[in-house]
């Protein structure tokens, strides 16, 4: 051991992260393999590995450094915010390089799959650099803190800046510690994937969103929050999850022995199979902007209380006329609407932000955890295309078709399936049977039960039948429903006229923020002229920069321009990886900034304009008609 290497790494680690200090200098070693230092033909401190007599180099023998420098000119030029993970620390020489490298906005995300490695290492080479950085770096070391991997996964890469994504992985890392970087990578490539499809799931919606909330909007008049449900339950009441999966045909007829010893809540597609069985559950949930209305063509929908957000289909709210519970859809107006409310009442009676993992399943997981479930019943949850079918029977048609599966298409993939095995499951599916995997092991309050039947396995969850579980957890009577009907409404009494003066006054307020968009767009344009000036005048410039800092203030901060915006994400999409893109120019860059402020003020200024137009066709009206009823 370099006794003073060791003692400049152990100073600097303290200062910045003294925990770490204190356990690694008191952590028991349990080596596996010889770490060896030498130096290499060009002068660089290398090391090697050896792991039941095989040798393996870290980071190369006779030139690492070359290593790194080939892949930075790969790389080409990195843009702003560009995340960087680097698998291996070695003798830290390629850190040091691509921290020079890249730009000090830049996420450093570093990845060492061995603890007793990372013990070596802090005993060989100078590592204090890497706490001692004004670059935003991460460490992850398996064996002492690999708990963290999403959380700083969280922290650095976004969908912004994800695009640029770097990877750099050392020298026989994968072959020194093959599950630990497989495991590693995969992570993260999930974690990408996810954030793709989370952002794309949402401006796929914003298109139609604005649409939805506002026709929406006046069900929140008569409607019920969902925090009126929040622990209910007692703790020895389970909540059967029922899911459309293929194989709820299965055993749907048994669900019958759970009536009154059970809170069961439905996803939306489930609830036609389950009103033909006989069986009417305590709730149902809907999360779907684009959910097709003959889902909900059934006499008895409407006995059934609704989980539902304002962003969700008009044909679905419209077709029932029961009971509706609400949870935040995200809407800026409905936010600033029930944070007025709490004010008035000194409460707060914002609407609860469930955990929706992006599909409606796991959005009633969620709703049973949150109404005091301890253990929670998964039915028709698949998560896989079993038997070549996305849905039970009696779903959206009597007998669903088969379904034809490309092999060599990479949204279809195998992953275990109940009972042993593999099953054909789908990208989005994948992604669903993740969160619940997460969650299963995040919530450990929760006794999580995979009564499916069939599907993709589910890892964290009891595997049973469904009588099996009935019969050991559906032991008490317990009469979900009259708590349910004794919920209170959102709005009473004369707080009901908050609400109404909300919606009223709704179309002049959009009005105001496409007026206002369009005074900023007429900044805007007046920054491009000026920055193709060839004299640029620097009084000139500032106060063009301040009228429009002004109007930039207004679009964050109003909350009516703020509904306008959220209804726009397609538009962002498209410009939000772009602003990273900094221009050395500085004429370039005023170019740049006007021109971006133009598509999004344009954009503000039209869709202010649609939504006035769809509010004047919705919650104006059904203000002044309710006044009206009020007034005769």
């Amino acid at each position: 051991m370099n006794k003073q290497v060791y003692e400049k790494n152990m100073e600097t680690l303290a200062k910045k992260f003294p925990a770490w200090a204190a356990i690694l200098s008191t952590k028991r070693k349990q080596r596996g393999f010889d770490v060896i230092v030498e130096e290499s033909v060009m002068g660089d401190t290398i090391l090697k590995v050896n792991q039941n007599g095989k040798i393996r180099y870290l980071n190369g023998k006779y030139a690492p450094s070359a290593v790194c420098e080939c892949w930075l000119e790969k790389q080409g030029k990195m843009e702003e915010y560009t995340p960087v993970v680097i698998i291996g620390i070695s003798n830290g020489a390629h850190i040091r390089r691509i921290m020079e490298a890249v730009p000090k906005t830049s996420n450093i995300l570093i990845y060492e799959p061995s603890l007793e490695l990372f013990r070596r290492e802090m005993e060989e080479v100078d590592l204090s650099f890497l706490f001692q950085m004004d670059i935003p770096v991460g460490i992850i070391v398996e064996g002492f803190n690999e708990v963290e991997i999403e959380v700083y996964f969280h922290r650095m890469i976004s969908y912004d800046n994800m695009t640029s994504l770097k990877c750099y992985e050392s020298g026989n890392y994968a072959e020194l510690f093959p599950k630990e970087v497989k495991n590693f990578v995969k992570m993260l490539h999930q974690f990408v994937y996810t954030q793709g499809v989370n952002w794309n799931t949402f401006t796929r919606y914003t298109s139609i969103k604005a649409k939805n909330v506002f026709h929406n909007l006046h069900y929140l008049y008569d409607g019920y929050s969902v925090e009126q449900l929040k622990g209910i339950l007692p703790e020895d009441v389970p909540v059967i999850v029922v899911s459309a999966g293929p194989s709820l045909n299965k055993n749907l007829m048994d669900l019958k022995k759970a009536v009154g010893k059970a809170c069961i809540i439905a996803t939306d597609t489930a609830m036609k199979p389950l009103l033909n069985a006989g069986i009417v559950p305590h709730l149902f949930v809907i999360v779907d902007g684009l959910k097709p209305g003959l889902l909900f063509q059934h006499k008895d929908i409407s006995k059934v209380p609704m989980v539902t957000m304002t962003e969700v289909s008009i044909d679905s709210m419209k077709a029932h006329r029961g009971k509706k519970f609400f949870y935040y859809s995200g809407s800026p107006f409905e936010h600033q609407l029930l944070k007025d409310l709490g004010a008035k009442e000194q409460a707060n009676r914002t609407l609860p932000n469930l955990e929706t993992g992006g599909s409606v399943a796991t959005t009633a997981y969620t709703l049973g955890r949150y109404m005091g479930a301890k253990t929670i019943i998964l039915i028709g949850q698949d998560l896989a295309l079993t038997g070549n079918r996305t849905h039970a029977d009696g779903t959206f048609q009597d007998k669903m078709d088969e379904i034809k599966i490309d092999k060599n298409d990479s949204f279809y993939m195998e992953v275990e399936a109940v009972g042993g095995g593999t099953v054909t499951s789908r990208g989005d599916l994948k992604v669903y049977l993740d969160w619940f995997e997460k969650y299963i092991k995040k919530w450990t309050d929760i006794t999580t039960i995979d009564a499916t039947e069939g599907g993709a396995l589910i890892h964290g969850s009891k595997l049973m039948t469904l009588k099996g579980a009935i019969r050991k957890y559906c032991k008490r009577e317990f009469n979900v429903k009259w708590h349910i009907d004794h919920t209170k409404k959102i709005f009473i009494g004369e707080n009901r006229q908050l609400a109404l003066e909300y919606f009223k006054n709704s179309e002049d307020n959009f009005r105001k923020v496409a007026k206002k968009a369009r005074e900023g767009l007429t900044q805007y344009e007046k920054l491009e002229k000026a920055a193709k000036k060839r004299n640029l005048s620097e009084k000139e410039l500032a106060k063009l920069l301040k009228k429009v800092k002004k109007v930039n203030y207004f679009i964050e901060y109003d909350y009516m321009a703020e509904t306008v915006v959220d209804s726009l994400s397609g538009v962002e999409a498209v410009l939000r990886p772009s602003i990273y893109q900094i221009q050395e120019d500085r004429r370039q860059e005023l170019l740049d900034i006007a021109e971006q402020g133009k598509v999004l003020l344009y954009s503000v200024a039209v869709a202010a304009e649609e939504i006035a137009d769809i509010a004047h066709d919705t919650i104006v009206p059904f203000a002044k008609q309710q006044e009206e009823e009020k007034n005769q």
